[in-house]
Formats: structure tokens, C-alpha cells, sequence
């Protein structure tokens, strides 16, 4: 059961994922993550406990023996000596209180699978985050790369109109400075870089290279912005959760209930049942029968239990609501973000071919003495920006749908 509950986990994580590529990466998380393995364990210890309680409906046989005294109006000695028999008892009725305590640790075993499904699915979105993170920076370097190589292009042509007299010195100081600052741009997002190995470390309990995930890559903007519109947040692992809880404490109403009904037992034992120093050691007695034991006076234990498990119903069912209402509440507003981010990268693409037509008769102007060097930096420096946005829209989309998928 629990080898299933788990291979249908893995299944389920595997539909669900927003980057291409990252199923093998986040395999090997499952697989190491520390606190994910102890959830797991668990998951087997309440199923061998669930199991222990069925144990309740069935008989109890004991050994017994030892030393007693008996005395009885029917016999005025007292007898004394070794006693030894196999006594046997079965619960005939108890106010259904084994039941109730089965239910309950089944509860149990759904609540430690739920548990496990929610570390699971937060382990899932920390890792989308990273490595949508990553992937972000190693384009933001590419970038800039590119940036600065096109700066460095455009300083030469500067150094050119300065050597024939064209334009003065200034020019060149346009260029190294906007160098300058691409360089701190570097610097900086190898900082969030380093950060970022630091994140991955975190999760995985150890370091991972580039490499690992070289072959990860973004899924388009048309695939980023689909998600499913008529959500079921009856389906939500925190709403499960929060129904868990009411049920237990239906159930622990019932166990406290049970206490105040009267228990029937059926007994019976065979052996040596009388005592006596005396007589021949043979176990050849026996008795059975069925003993009523009605609870009359608890210390008012019994009575403060029924009286908590029902605030505890209570609490679950307020619990349960503002659960719901976090979930749909938490829904609208990443449907709402991602409608809007897909609008802004469609914006934003029509931004980026206005940006480089815009680019391109400025780099001309330039070139014919029309534009100077300032306007041919800031049309540089907006067409780079539009390509970081285009790609800070997909890193943000990666991480909506990933949040919305497992919601």
C-alpha cells in the first residue's frame, strides 16, 4: 500500500512539471532530500500502526501463573499456592471503541501522506524557483556578453570619427563608461549566481554544477500561460488536510462516547484455576463466561474528553473554511498574474522589434554624423533591456505556473 501510495506520487509529479528537462534533476532531489526521506518513514510507521489497531477485534490469549490466595463465604479455609492456566478474552461490545480508534489512526496514515505530498510539492516549487533563477542569470550573462560586445564595436567606430576629427573625445568616454557599468552588471549577477549554487546546495545537501542542468530550458509563452480554469480546490492537499483533521475529531467524539457505554466481554481459561500447596499440580479446571462492566464514575474524565472533542470539531470545521478561502483566494491571484504577464510579454515582444528597427537607424544616424553617441547608447541600452525583460517574464511565468499546476 505504501510502495503504491508512493509510485503514484512520483507519477503525479511528473505530469505536473513547467520546465522541460528538470524531471531527472528533481528525481534526484526526491531521492535525497533528507526531510522528504523521513516523511517517507513516516508514512510506513503509521501504516504498521493503522495495522497494530486492527489487532483490537480479535481475541487475547495469555499465560498465567504464579502464586495465590483465595477465600470465599463458600469455603472458610483460604486457599493458597501456584495457580497456572491460558486465559482468553474477546470483546464482545465496547461502545465501538475500537472502531473509532482504527479510524483514527487511518486518519493518521492519510495525514502522513498528505504531509509527504506537501513537502513534496514545496520541494517542487523551491527547485522551479532556483533553477528558474539559474537560467535567468546564464541568459542575463549571455546578454550581456552580447551588450558588451556591441559597445565595444561601437567604441571602435568612435575612436574612429575622434582620430579623423569628426567628433570629439567625449564619444569615447560615452562608450567606456557604459562598458563600465555592463561590467558591474556581470559582477553583480555572478553574485546571485553563487546564490543561487548556495539555494541548490541547500536542497539537494550537496553541490551541483552547470552542468546538471545545461540541458533545462523554459517552456514557451503559449505553454506558460494555459492553466486549468475550472479548478476543483476540493483537490488541494492543505484542503485534505484540513478535512483530515474534522474527521479525526468526528472520530475521537465517537472514542470519547464509547466511554460512557457499558463493555461486554466473553472470557474464558483452562488450567490449574484453584490454588492449593497441597493437592496434585494438574490443569485439568476451567471457566468461561460473560462479564458486563458498566462505567459509573470516571473523575469526570470521560466527560471533559466528549467536552474537548467537540471545540475540536468545531476548531477543524473553522479551519476548514478559511483554508478554502485561502485556496481560491491564492488561485485568482496567480490566474490573474499570469493573464497579466502574458499580455506583457506580448507587449513586450512588439517592444523588442521596435526596439531593434529603433537601434538599427540609430546605429545608421550614427554612422552618418546625423545622431551622437549618447542617443546610440540609450538605443543600445534599450534594446538589451527589452531582451532582459523578455526573458525576467518567462522566469516569472515558470514560477506562476508551477504554483498554479499543484495548487
Amino acid at each position: 500500500m505504501v510502495k503504491s501510495f508512493f509510485s503514484l506520487i512520483l507519477l503525479y509529479s511528473a505530469s505536473a512539471n513547467a520546465l522541460i528537462g528538470v524531471q531527472n534533476l528533481e528525481n534526484k532531489l526526491f531521492e535525497q532530500n533528507s526531510e522528504l526521506s523521513f516523511l517517507q518513514k513516516q508514512v510506513e510507521a503509521k501504516e504498521a500502526l493503522y495495522s497494530s489497531s486492527k489487532s483490537s477485534f480479535l481475541p487475547t490469549i495469555n499465560a498465567v501463573g504464579g502464586w495465590q490466595s483465595n477465600k470465599t463465604d463458600a469455603n472458610a479455609q483460604t486457599e493458597k499456592g501456584t495457580v497456572g492456566y491460558l486465559e482468553a478474552r474477546f470483546n464482545l461490545f465496547n461502545g465501538f471503541k475500537d472502531k473509532s480508534t482504527l479510524n483514527q489512526k487511518e486518519v493518521d496514515l492519510n495525514l502522513s501522506k498528505y504531509e509527504y505530498e506537501l513537502k513534496q510539492r514545496d520541494l517542487r516549487i523551491s527547485l522551479t524557483e532556483v533553477i528558474s533563477e539559474m537560467l535567468y542569470l546564464h541568459q542575463l550573462q549571455d546578454i550581456l556578453v552580447d551588450e558588451y560586445k556591441t559597445v565595444q564595436t561601437q567604441k571602435l567606430m568612435a575612436q574612429k570619427k575622434v582620430a579623423a576629427g569628426l567628433t570629439g573625445p567625449v564619444d569615447n568616454l560615452e562608450f567606456s563608461l557604459r562598458e563600465s557599468e555592463i561590467e558591474i552588471e556581470q559582477n553583480q549577477i555572478n553574485q546571485l549566481h553563487d546564490e543561487a549554487h548556495q539555494k541548490l546546495t541547500k536542497l539537494f545537501g550537496a553541490e551541483l554544477t552547470d552542468s546538471e542542468f545545461a540541458a533545462i530550458k523554459y517552456q514557451s509563452h503559449s505553454e506558460l500561460t494555459k492553466f486549468n480554469t475550472t479548478f476543483d480546490h476540493l483537490k488541494n492537499v492543505e484542503y485534505k488536510i484540513a478535512e483530515q483533521n474534522i474527521t479525526k475529531a468526528t472520530f475521537q467524539k465517537s472514542e470519547s462516547r464509547s466511554d460512557f457505554l457499558p463493555k461486554l466481554d466473553l472470557t474464558a481459561s483452562v488450567g490449574r484455576l484453584t490454588p492449593s500447596e497441597t493437592t496434585p499440580t494438574q490443569y485439568n479446571e476451567s471457566k468461561y463466561g460473560i462479564t458486563l462492566t458498566i462505567p459509573l464514575f470516571s473523575g469526570l474524565d470521560t466527560y471533559y474528553k466528549f467536552k474537548a472533542s467537540n471545540f475540536n470539531i468545531s476548531s477543524a470545521e473553522k479551519s476548514l473554511t478559511q483554508v478554502s478561502n485561502n485556496i481560491k483566494s491564492e488561485y485568482n491571484i496567480i490566474k490573474n498574474k499570469i493573464i497579466e504577464l502574458g499580455k506583457l510579454f506580448q507587449i513586450n515582444e512588439k517592444k523588442l522589434i521596435t526596439s531593434q528597427n529603433y537601434f538599427n537607424l540609430t546605429l545608421g544616424e550614427y554612422r552618418r554624423g546625423i545622431k551622437n553617441s549618447p542617443d546610440l547608447v540609450g538605443a543600445t541600452e534599450r534594446l538589451f533591456s527589452v531582451r532582459k525583460k523578455q526573458v525576467e517574464i518567462l522566469k516569472d511565468l515558470e514560477n506562476l505556473k508551477i504554483k498554479i499546476d499543484t495548487l
